[in-house]
């Protein structure tokens, strides 16, 4: 009997693990499915509040234009951005817009040229983009050739947080060329090729995880400074900028891709541009009596000096005024962009790519010397909790006075190394933030779980939810199973 007593509590005890892992395997196909649900649920409410990215480009961004200091009694110009495409997108409720312009200006343009432009925004969702043609106009201090803008704000279903069928926005402006105070048979200050701008801003995927995605990039396939003379700079853009930020659950990350650039001097052999801040310049006398000054700034620091014309010959009879209109104005609309994501630095406005021009005495002597420089530019980020921003000037082009060097000068009343031009090409920004937590799989079948901080409490946040509520009603219901087994063992043994 007394063995018979002792066999019966084990074999009871062996029930008891039996009947409990028969419990687990019941309840594991709904414990298994139940992240699924969960992120499901989450999924079908749509990118939440807080998560989203805009970009914006600028091909052309004039940082304003003064040559009062070489003597040349014209206004000077206001900043100005020609082709550009801003666009962007955000949760919590799904919006996005995309807007594209001829030209902007953050001073005061004459009437007539503040477009035209394509914008787009959504709700509701559009399966095509807006689009307007663009025709070659001369407006006094800048003449372009024709071109297109274009706009899109759209998603698939926007219950869904995912790059298949989330929101997204894309822009884009095209012009057939430009040139920035154009002058007699040909001659300009500067003159582009075909030039363009694109943004582009989705759900797109970090680590496996949705992360929110905004690419700017600029397009120029060539320029040309000092055009129509002997002293022309030519430079052939060999690879185009790209600048992407990227904000997941657990890591920001931004990626930028500079330009390549050949540039072409009269007398020297090409040279190539490929790393941040590196440049070529040229030596050019502002009058035909600063020759011998020019020789000597050029020798003192080997650099090349422009041949033939001088700089005010080369100018001579160009305006810096703005004048006609453009076809196709319309009333700008107010922009959703300006409102989809309040904590990050705001896009698209000039502030923050557009080079102000240096300060100079107008009504002190002319300058004599000045350097032409062509720059490759830089990328800086920010960073914080929940988003990451980025900006990049790819290419600067810079009108430098020069008045004293180690082997002399000429003294004058500017001063030295004032910039007097400062041309920003394939102005980039971008910038993307996710809400403080964690994502599911973004791709076509993502979405949300919310399992993972942002790195900074070091741990993973609690499981609340319909999931919760599966665990736990599995533990209890294993907790139920295993008492009764117990209580008919102990009768057993009595």
């Amino acid at each position: 009997m007394t063995e018979v007593a002792f066999a019966r509590p084990k074999t009871a005890r062996y029930l008891v693990a039996l009947a409990a892992a028969g419990v687990l395997g019941a309840v594991s196909p709904v414990a298994l499915a139940a992240p699924a649900s969960a992120a499901g649920t989450v999924e079908s409410a749509g990118c939440p509040e807080g998560f989203g990215a805009t970009a914006a480009s600028s091909t052309v961004a004039l940082g304003g234009l003064d040559l009062r200091p070489l003597g040349l009694r014209l206004l000077p110009l206001p900043e100005l951005r020609a082709a550009t495409a801003h666009s962007g997108f955000a949760g919590g409720p799904a919006r996005a817009a995309a807007d594209a312009r001829y030209l902007q200006s953050s001073g005061v343009l004459p009437p007539g040229l503040i477009g035209p432009s394509a914008y787009q925004q959504a709700p509701p969702p559009h399966e095509q983009p807006a689009t307007v043609p663009v025709q070659g106009v001369n407006l006094g201090a800048l003449s372009t050739g024709t071109g297109g803008l274009k706009a899109h704000a759209t998603w698939q279903d926007a219950t869904k947080c995912s790059a298949a069928e989330g929101p997204r926005a894309d822009a884009g402006a095209k012009l057939g060329g430009l040139a920035l105070l154009p002058g007699r048979g040909g001659r300009a200050l500067l003159r582009f090729g075909a030039i363009e701008s694109g943004t582009s801003t989705r759900v797109g995927q970090l680590d496996g995880k949705a992360s929110a995605t905004a690419t700017a990039n600029g397009g120029v396939a060539d320029f040309t400074l000092l055009p129509g003379s002997p002293s022309s700079m030519g430079v052939r853009v060999l690879s185009a900028p790209t600048l992407t930020a990227t904000a997941g659950p657990t890591k920001k990350n931004v990626d930028y891709k500079a330009p390549v650039l050949e540039v072409r001097i009269p007398g020297r052999d090409a040279v190539r541009l490929d790393s941040a801040g590196s440049h070529a310049d040229i030596v050019v006398p502002v009058d035909g009596a600063a020759r011998a000054v020019a020789e000597d700034l050029a020798r003192a620091e080997a650099l090349p000096i422009a041949g033939g014309t001088s700089l005010l010959d080369l100018l001579g009879g160009v305006t810096s005024a703005l004048s006609g209109t453009l076809a196709g104005v319309k009333a700008v609309p107010e922009s959703l962009l300006d409102s989809l994501l309040p904590g990050l630095p705001k896009l698209g406005a000039g502030e923050s790519t557009v080079h102000a021009t240096e300060g100079s005495n107008a009504d002190a002597r002319p300058a004599r010397v000045v350097i032409l420089r062509v720059e490759l530019g830089t990328v800086e980020k920010q960073t914080s909790a929940t988003g990451v921003y980025a900006k990049a000037t790819s290419i600067r082009l810079r009108l430098i006075v020069r008045t004293t060097w180690k082997s002399g000068g000429y003294g004058g009343d500017q001063r030295d190394n004032a910039t007097i031009l400062d041309l920003g090409l394939c102005s980039l920004e971008a910038a993307a933030a996710t809400p403080r937590g964690g994502y599911g799989p973004g791709g076509a079948g993502g979405g949300y779980g919310g399992v993972s901080d942002n790195g900074d409490n070091g741990g993973t946040l609690p499981v609340t939810g319909s999931r919760a509520a599966v665990i736990v009603g599995a533990g209890l219901l294993l907790v139920v199973a295993g008492r009764m087994f117990v209580v008919l063992s102990r009768r057993r043994a009595a």
